[in-house]
């Protein structure tokens, strides 16, 4: 099987690189939001300017954004979306939502209910198969030859990993909360590759250790992050000695199609469609191909649609 047809591989790591940690998503989301220049983006994520910079450079380099200049005087650039870029919004709507649902400090900080314009109701975003238009379920989802290629999946995802710098975890409390939950879960590669080896299946810790080549010290602290957030629940199926299994809360599983929508941008954006035949929606039996939907009016939610209410009214 080529790897750039699993659900995991290189591309969806370069992917992550450029998307997947904490401050580009606090970037994308003010973007978003309508935000565009420096000093406001640094203003509203608590970014340093030097790591503000490197995002933005990279959102640049990787065609996520462009520069515009609006002042000729000592040439001030705002910061606006490329089609590619756009194509985010919808993993930036399932991030809003995850947060809004689950984090008990997000709707401090986070828009408390969004409208689609479009139809004129409030906007509840759901991942669905583009072909048969039902919501994607992790238990709808088959991947062939799974016992075959675990292997091979996660080879190249960690391979990645081990060459990524180490963010630190400690944030100061000047630090914007939005997004912090759901960014250190997606952002941390060890965390990603925990959550992504269970939706597969995996459940032991033998097994983890086995299929990610990770370090003791490494998994039992994810695992035992991963389980004090709610994402995975610890079972007990041995007494001498102690063994545990750690199992997907609704918490954890409710995060499969935010992965998969990030997985399907990567397919779109660099794969260039290469990847969509591999995992199949067992409910139509077609190649999984998700999209965002409102599930209101059935129509793809976009950023020129969509209005933000930060209080109730």
């Amino acid at each position: 099987m080529n790897v750039n047809s699993l659900i995991v591989n290189t591309s969806m790591a370069d992917a992550l690189d450029v998307i997947g940690d904490r401050w580009s998503l606090l970037v994308l989301r003010d973007v978003f939001l309508g935000v565009r220049r420096f000093e406001q983006l640094r203003k509203n994520t608590g970014a340093s300017r030097a790591t503000l910079t490197r995002r933005l450079e990279s959102f640049v380099l990787n065609d996520i954004l462009y520069k515009c200049l609006y002042s000729t005087t000592g040439k001030r650039f705002e910061y606006r979306l490329t089609e590619k870029g756009l194509g985010l919004f919808s993993a930036s709507l399932l991030s809003w939502q995850w947060e809004c649902l689950w984090v008990e400090h997000a709707n401090n900080v986070l828009p408390k209910r969004l409208f689609h314009s479009s139809c004129n109701y409030e906007l509840t975003p759901v991942a669905v198969c583009q072909h048969c238009k039902k919501n994607v379920e992790i238990s709808d989802v088959e991947w062939p030859d799974l016992s075959q290629h675990l292997d091979l999946q996660f080879q190249e995802i960690t391979a990645k990993n081990k060459q990524r710098r180490v963010r630190s975890s400690v944030r100061s409390g000047l630090e914007d909360l939005s997004l912090v939950h759901v960014s250190s879960l997606i952002g941390d590669r060890w965390s990603l590759l925990i959550i992504i080896a269970s939706f597969l299946g995996v459940d032991r810790y033998d097994a983890f250790q086995k299929q990610l080549s990770i370090a003791s010290n490494i998994l039992t602290g994810r695992l035992n992050l991963l389980v004090e957030v709610g994402v995975l629940k610890r079972f007990s199926y041995q007494d001498n000695p102690p063994r545990n299994e750690y199992r997907l809360t609704e918490k954890g599983k409710s995060l499969f199609p935010l992965v998969m929508v990030m997985r399907q941008w990567a397919i779109d954006w660099v794969l260039k469609g290469n990847a969509a035949e591999v995992l199949t929606h067992k409910c139509c039996n077609q190649p999984l191909v998700v999209d965002v939907q409102c599930q209101c009016c059935k129509q793809k939610p976009w950023p020129r649609d969509v209005q933000f209410q930060h209080f109730d009214a």
